[in-house]
């Protein structure tokens, strides 16, 4: 069961079509890329939408900005599978908006000492799990094996869950009056289980992350708990990071 490809976004269907034309070869590997305003003339969209769909581009690794040349084509096909960039809240969030979950399992969980994922003091005894395959929403790459958990005291229609078009951590948000607060995330070492390696087609054994987040509201109450288990050559993370003043 997954998400409807409906539900992707106008900078996320621009960016796979210009894939598309860079794998064919309109734009070839080493040339110069049209221009933001070219690109805004040619589909009649703003320009935040074409800086999006570029950002997706250059966040797989086949656009770079070059100085006096502006913008080339790096590669023919995404380098990388997935490239966070944390700049704000915003750039957290969008992991939901640019990936899909394919559904494998549901059902309520039992936690002990009220610990998920490293995270400690959480609320309540039963969490309504939902696990499966992570996936791209532009190409269709498999990234993670992905479980989300909520606490049993917070409404969720577990039928919108298959016809979703919004993140899983907003149903519960309009579900309940919440305001999203803070989310707290950890990223960790780890070996890639069996299981989970034939799932994601990936060598068993071999290195991986676990990326823990949890989604706090503006209550102070933990509503989510996401675990996103990756072989770690399929994410990485870019930050910025500034000085105070």
């Amino acid at each position: 069961m997954t998400d409807k490809p409906a539900s992707s976004s106008r900078h996320g269907d621009l960016a796979e079509l210009l894939t598309e034309e860079i794998r064919s070869g309109r734009f070839p590997v080493g040339g110069r890329f049209p221009t933001e305003m070219e690109l805004q003339d040619r589909f009649g969209v703003g320009r935040h939408t074409i800086r999006e769909a570029l950002k997706l581009l250059a966040e797989q690794g086949m656009l770079g900005r070059r100085r006096k040349t502006g913008t080339v084509v790096l590669a023919d096909r995404p380098v990388a599978p997935y490239v966070h960039s944390l700049r704000d809240l915003k750039g957290l969030l969008d992991f939901a908006q640019n990936t899909q979950l394919n559904i494998h399992h549901e059902g309520f969980a039992s936690i002990v000492d009220g610990t998920i994922g490293g995270f400690s003091k959480l609320p309540g005894k039963r969490w309504f799990r939902i696990a499966g395959v992570r996936a791209t929403r532009a190409y269709g790459k498999q990234l993670c094996w992905s479980e989300i958990l909520v606490p049993e005291q917070f409404k969720l229609d577990r039928d919108a869950v298959h016809h979703r078009s919004e993140a899983i951590y907003e149903m519960v948000m309009d579900q309940n009056q919440l305001r999203l607060d803070y989310v707290e995330q950890e990223v960790s070492a780890t070996d890639l289980p069996a299981e989970y390696a034939k799932l994601l087609s990936a060598d068993a054994e071999t290195a991986a992350l676990m990326v823990s987040r949890r989604y706090v509201a503006h209550t102070g109450a933990t509503f989510e708990v996401s675990l996103n288990l990756y072989p770690a050559s399929r994410y990485s993370v870019r930050s910025v990071i500034r000085q105070r003043v």
